[in-house]
């Protein structure tokens, strides 16, 4: 990244033009309003300024030395239309007031000395400017006078008019607009590729990645993008390579559970033929336990064959709408055989008035199983279980010494893993509550309708 591309540098020149923005923008705004004005209030007119005027008279005056009372009279009248906005007159050698050329005060007829020399002192440094110039060397040759407002003879900048000012404070506000609109400018600019980063960010693929970021410019926002992109192809890595792996993983358990299966079906049908050669009670006994084994080693198979599934969204689910008093009555009836065998007492407790459950009857039937299959390999100390229902709950309570640890060490928290999805998947919830005298499992219908088909 260069050193001028990058925010921070940006941003310091901001800075410093908000400094100098005061001490910048007020002579600039000068140069733009004033300039222009002075040129053109300096060719609009005659007058140059004091000195000059001072000198054009006394010249004038020169001229005029010794010329007929008509031909003066003339050369003021082209005077005052040169110079409008003048008032001029001339006093000849008699003391007599001649003739007045836009002259607004009153003006006596004939001058005395003392009048005169009054005159000159009110004249003097007075406005309007006044300049005396007399008609020859001598003092009573006679004189002429011009008056000129004093704003017509200083500088041009201090001539031009009130409205300048007005189009000072109006190309002041513009040029503060300008730095205002082009700081929003800056600021929305890093605002917006904010904006558009976060909401990379939000947006997510089918896998639950975001998705990559154009790169606009390579400054600090850039670096980030570019992180954030190379993130995100790490993450599209990660998740292919876990993907090949779950599919790896699955394959593997599913063919596992297949080969293992086969050799248990031959085991039972030997032992099943080895049971009608032997009559002692201890070998009753022993291929007895072995039989439980194997059913034990068949049904962890069978959940795991499950759990493959299950997870790789390939177990079928079909919601219906399901009474639920009559199923639990008939599912928990084909446990009857072997929960007797172990001695555990069942206890149902049905509400008269139907319960009507979305579900799918298999994974409801597959819950059941797991749960009851749990009371008889861990909780068959308590020879007790109670199955009851109510419109929106279910639940399972047994008089073990619990089983939530007990049944992972024996690898039985698989089953307890497919409930847990089987439930999530069809829109249930489920709550375990063991302690050391008792187990109770509590599954409960939400709102919310299940995800599965």
């Amino acid at each position: 990244m260069k050193w001028h591309n990058s925010i921070q540098f940006k941003f310091a020149v901001f800075v410093l033009i908000a400094i100098m923005f005061i001490p910048i923008v007020m002579p600039l705004t000068s140069m733009v309003t004033y300039i222009p004005g002075v040129f053109i209030e300096y060719e609009n007119t005659p007058y140059e300024g004091f000195n000059e005027l001072t000198e054009m008279w006394h010249s004038e005056a020169r001229n005029l030395e010794g010329k007929e009372d008509s031909k003066i009279k003339k050369r003021l009248q082209e005077l005052n239309d040169k110079y409008p906005k003048s008032e001029i007159f001339w006093v000849d050698h008699t003391g007599r007031t001649r003739d007045t050329f836009s002259y607004s005060g009153t003006l006596p007829g004939k001058w005395s000395v003392p009048y005169t020399i009054q005159f000159m002192k009110d004249s003097f440094d007075a406005d309007p400017y006044t300049v005396v110039a007399f008609l020859g060397k001598k003092k009573d040759s006679g004189f002429m006078v011009i008056k000129v407002d004093r704003i017509l003879l200083e500088p041009p900048v201090q001539r031009l008019s009130e409205g300048y000012n007005y189009a000072f404070i109006i190309v002041f506000l513009a040029f503060m607009l300008l730095f205002a609109l082009l700081s929003y400018l800056f600021i929305r600019s890093i605002r917006k590729r904010l904006l558009r980063l976060k909401e990379a960010m939000e947006a997510k693929k089918g896998s639950g990645i975001p998705l990559a970021i154009k790169i606009s410019k390579m400054d600090e926002i850039g670096q980030i993008e570019e992180s954030f992109n190379s993130m995100v192809q790490a993450l599209e890595g990660s998740r292919l390579r876990e993907i090949q792996e779950e599919k790896l993983r699955r394959e593997l358990i599913a063919n596992l559970s297949h080969d293992i299966r086969t050799p248990l079906t031959t085991i039972r049908g030997h032992l099943n033929s080895i049971n009608q050669e032997i009559d002692t009670a201890k070998g009753k006994a022993a291929l007895e336990t072995i039989d439980h084994k194997i059913d034990f080693l068949s049904g962890l198979i069978d959940n795991l064959f499950s759990y493959t599934l299950l997870s790789a969204g390939k177990y079928p689910c079909h919601l219906n709408r399901v009474e639920m008093n009559r199923f639990i009555r008939e599912a928990a009836a084909g446990w009857y055989p072997i929960l007797e065998e172990h001695e555990i007492e069942v206890e149902l407790q049905m509400q008269q008035q139907p319960a009507f459950w979305t579900v799918d009857p298999n994974w409801i039937e597959r819950i059941i199983d797991n749960l009851l299959q749990n009371v008889v390999r861990h909780a068959r100390e308590g020879k007790f279980v109670e199955i009851s229902l109510t419109d929106n709950q279910l639940i399972f309570k047994d008089k073990g010494r619990g089983f939530s640890q007990e049944s992972k060490q024996k690898g039985a928290g698989i089953g307890m893993v497919i409930i847990d999805l089987m439930v999530r998947e069809m829109g249930l919830e489920w709550e375990i509550e063991s302690t050391g005298t008792g187990t109770t499992i509590y599954i409960r219908k939400l709102d919310a309708s299940g995800s599965c088909l």
